[in-house]
């Protein structure tokens, strides 16, 4: 009796370990592995949206994804810029390597178009206007991996030629792509929850993360301090909270163990916890109840695969330029305060000849949004009133109901 109840206890266990081990390895597949890049922003100001791009491709290269099925767009306007203290060189953290390092530049500068964008996702090489050509060419058995970092507000993100994507129809164009068999959308920008939430559905071919819930603002990271002797190198953050997380997580752990929502459960926590009084939720979406448990390496690449076509991203800081580590803060930048910051770095680091227009550019900033701040509250006002909280506007959608009805 007690060898027959000892088999089946020994039975049941190596079940329950087959089951994880199962679970954990549900999606792999023999298709490719495909990924788009985006960073939607231009301008050295927003350097850090084109470092975390540049970053992801590194750990998507270094996983074994290959060129011809990695598509990246950025405005390529920060590498050379006369503002950048080292010409060709762009960390995503302090003391970091090149991220910038053979990044193809598959859609840059004037390429860098909403039309691209959504011919990209579609896989519609006719419909692409310059650029590499390169397109989502998917087949039923490959899984897709979408990383976008830039500027967003209710239900829309900016790209580099100053158009947007609206909310309703990124998903319904996500809805009317078919041939593939997974797609992962990572999602770094303010509001970043406003473009899925009440939108995807749940039992999509999708999972969904994000920076920051409906309502609030993501953060940048690695930002130099303005109040550190010496002045630092860089008047610019280096990358953003949410991105910095998942990049070097995916760099220092394996890939082919780790699950998406063991990922994103790091992400959520680093995100929230760096600071008591500044931070944002990292949010899923989509189909995460049934594709949370799918390994890291289906998306990503495995990290350090002999299929990498023997690429060695060297990521120790390591150039050609005498490059010493800046003084940084570890505090965070709010996105929609991440120009004030540079404004003020740059009035800081100015000299006597330049200081003048240094300041002037400081004041036309801050006179900007104070007058955008005196014109929302004076409608605010027209519409509810003194005594109405702000907080009223959240509480009347679900999170099941998309933010806006009328696009």
């Amino acid at each position: 009796m007690e060898q027959r109840m000892r088999f089946w206890v020994i039975t049941l266990i190596v079940i329950v370990c087959m089951t994880i081990t199962m679970t954990k390895s549900k999606g792999q597949d023999n298709g490719v592995k495909w990924a788009f890049l985006i960073a939607g922003s231009k301008g050295y100001v927003n350097y850090r949206h084109q470092a975390d791009v540049c970053h992801a491709y590194q750990v998507l290269k270094s996983g074994g994804l290959k060129d011809e099925n990695i598509i990246v767009m950025m405005n390529d306007d920060i590498a050379y810029n006369f503002q950048n203290p080292y010409p060709g060189y762009i960390p995503n953290r302090p003391d970091g390597p090149n991220v910038y390092y053979n990044v193809p530049r598959d859609y840059t500068g004037y390429e860098a178009t909403l039309r691209n964008f959504y011919s990209i996702l579609r896989g519609d090489k006719k419909a692409i206007r310059r650029g590499s050509g390169k397109v989502l060419d998917t087949k039923p058995e490959d899984t897709i991996f979408i990383f976008f970092s830039g500027h967003g507000n209710t239900g829309i993100l900016e790209l580099p030629d100053e158009k947007v994507i609206y909310a309703d129809k990124l998903v319904d164009t996500l809805k009317m792509k078919t041939s593939y068999k997974k797609m992962v959308i990572y999602l770094e920008s303010c509001h970043a929850g406003s473009m899925f939430q009440g939108l995807l559905p749940r039992d999509s071919k999708i999972y969904v993360t994000t920076a920051s819930n409906p309502y609030e603002n993501s953060f940048a990271f690695y930002c130099p301090h303005e109040k550190s002797p010496p002045s630092p190198a860089y008047t610019v953050c280096l990358g953003d909270l949410y991105s910095i997380s998942w990049l070097e997580d995916s760099e220092q752990i394996d890939r082919k163990t780790e699950t998406l929502d063991e990922q994103y459960l790091k992400v959520w926590s680093r995100t929230y916890y760096t600071y008591d009084d500044q931070f944002s939720h990292v949010m899923r979406y989509g189909n995460y109840v049934n594709m949370g448990n799918y390994i890291l390496d289906t998306y990503q690449g495995a990290g350090q695969s002999p299929e990498n076509d023997n690429y060695h991203f060297n990521a120790t800081p390591t150039h050609e330029h005498s490059y010493k580590r800046f003084n940084t803060t570890t505090g965070l930048v709010s996105q929609q305060d991440a120009l004030l910051h540079y404004l003020k770095l740059k009035l800081e680091k100015a000299s006597s000849v330049d200081k003048s227009k240094a300041q002037t550019e400081l004041d036309d900033e801050i006179s900007r949004r104070k007058h955008e701040d005196q014109s929302v509250h004076l409608i605010w006002k027209f519409l509810f009133g003194e005594d109405i909280r702000s907080i009223m506007m959240a509480n009347l959608r679900s999170d099941t109901q998309p933010l806006v009805d009328d696009w």
